[in-house]
C-alpha cells in the first residue's frame, strides 16, 4: 500500500472503521476539542496543574488520594496564581505539601523527599504559578501564545519555554497541555505517534528526542494541512489506533497500534 504524509491520515480513518462497533458517527466525536480556551487565569492555572498531574500514573496517586482534583482549590486559593505566589516562595514545595497535608488529607504515603512524586508535583504547582504571573489576564496570557503559533517555524519554542519554566512539564506535556488550553493546531508527540510515524519512516530517524517530538508536530501539521482538519484531529485518529480508548462513547478495541503499522507496510 502506497502511503506518505498526504494519505495516511485517511488510510488511519479507515483503519478505525474496520473494528468492530465503531462508526463515522463515532470517530468523529473524539475529534473534536473538549475545552475551549478558558476566560481568566484562575483557569488556565488549573488546567496548568492538571496537566502536571498527568504524567504517567499521578492522577491516580494525587487526585484520587484527595477526593478528586477540584479539592486543591482550597489549597491554591481558588486556583489563583497570585495569591499562591504571594505565600509561596519558589522553593517552598515542602511547606505547599504540608499544607495540603494538613488540609486535604491525602490517601497513601506522602514521600518528602525532593525527588519524590508529592513535592515534584508542589514544585510543578509553584513554577506554574510564577510563570503565570507574568501575566496580567487571560488576554495577556493567550496573546503572548499566540505570538508562537500563528507560524509554523516558530510553533515549537512555546511548548519548549513552557518545559523550561516548569518543573514536571516536558516538551510532549507541555504540547497536550496547549492542545487541551484549545489550541487545536497542536499535538502531542506520545508514545503512539512515535511508534507509528518512525516505524512507517514518516519521520527522519533522529537520536536527539527533542528533534524528534519537534519533527512529529510538523509532520503533524502537514497531514492536518494536506486533509484541511486540525492538528488535533490527526493527533486524536493515531491515539485512538494506539489506545483503542473512545472514552465519549465508552468503546475500548484494545491497541491496535502493532497490527495497524502491520496492516499498512503489508497492505
Amino acid at each position: 500500500m502506497e502511503y506518505n504524509l498526504k494519505n495516511i491520515y485517511k488510510l488511519a480513518y479507515d483503519f478505525l472503521l474496520t473494528k468492530e462497533g465503531v462508526t463515522s458517527e463515532i470517530i468523529d466525536i473524539h475529534l473534536v476539542p473538549e475545552y475551549n480556551k478558558p476566560q481568566n487565569l484562575n483557569s488556565i492555572f488549573k488546567r496548568f496543574c492538571e496537566s502536571a498531574q498527568n504524567r504517567q500514573m499521578l492522577p491516580k496517586v494525587i487526585g484520587n488520594a484527595i477526593g478528586g482534583f477540584d479539592n486543591f482549590s482550597k489549597v491554591l486559593y481558588d486556583f489563583n496564581p497570585q495569591k499562591v505566589v504571594k505565600h509561596y516562595a519558589k522553593n517552598d514545595n515542602l511547606e505547599l505539601l504540608e499544607k495540603i497535608i494538613e488540609v486535604l488529607n491525602p490517601k497513601g504515603q506522602i514521600r518528602q523527599k525532593n525527588r519524590s512524586i508529592w513535592p515534584q508535583f508542589c514544585k510543578s504547582i509553584i513554577d506554574t504559578a510564577y510563570f503565570l504571573n507574568q501575566f496580567e489576564s487571560s488576554e495577556d496570557f493567550y496573546k503572548w501564545a499566540d505570538y508562537f503559533v500563528t507560524d509554523m517555524k516558530s510553533k515549537p519554542i512555546l511548548p519548549l519555554l513552557i518545559s523550561l519554566e516548569i518543573t514536571g512539564i516536558g516538551f510532549p506535556l507541555a504540547c497536550d497541555l496547549l492542545k487541551e488550553l484549545g489550541y487545536s493546531n497542536f499535538a502531542k508527540p506520545d508514545v503512539h505517534l512515535k511508534d507509528i510515524f518512525s516505524e512507517l519512516n514518516l519521520i527522519e530517524d533522529e537520536n536527539n528526542e527533542l528533534k524528534q517530538n519537534i519533527n512529529i508536530l510538523r509532520a503533524v501539521d502537514i497531514i492536518a494541512k494536506n486533509n484541511s482538519i486540525s492538528s488535533y484531529a490527526v493527533d486524536k485518529v493515531f491515539w485512538l489506533i494506539g489506545s483503542g480508548n473512545f472514552y465519549r462513547s465508552n468503546i475500548d478495541i484494545g491497541r491496535n497500534k502493532k497490527e495497524f503499522i502491520k496492516y499498512i507496510k503489508e497492505s
